[in-house]
């Protein structure tokens, strides 16, 4: 049987919650996406602290590679 070649592509999906005290839930967005971003950019640390103790959320997408 001959093998083909697949792309398989996988989307993992973190739900967390933070509390944040702002004038405005735009400026509150904007903070908490600058704590986040922040920490991504630090290879260091575990994503993973950043979520409670659930399973992501996974989504699998699978197309057949073109050679």
């Amino acid at each position: 049987m001959k093998r083909k070649n697949y792309r398989v592509k996988v989307k993992l999906i973190f739900e967390t919650t933070m509390d944040h005290s702002q004038t405005s839930m735009k400026k509150a967005q904007e903070d908490v996406n600058r704590v986040l971003t922040d920490y991504l950019k630090n290879r260091k640390l575990n994503i993973l602290n950043l979520f409670e103790d659930k399973p992501p959320h996974i989504i699998y997408k699978v197309e057949k590679k073109n050679d």
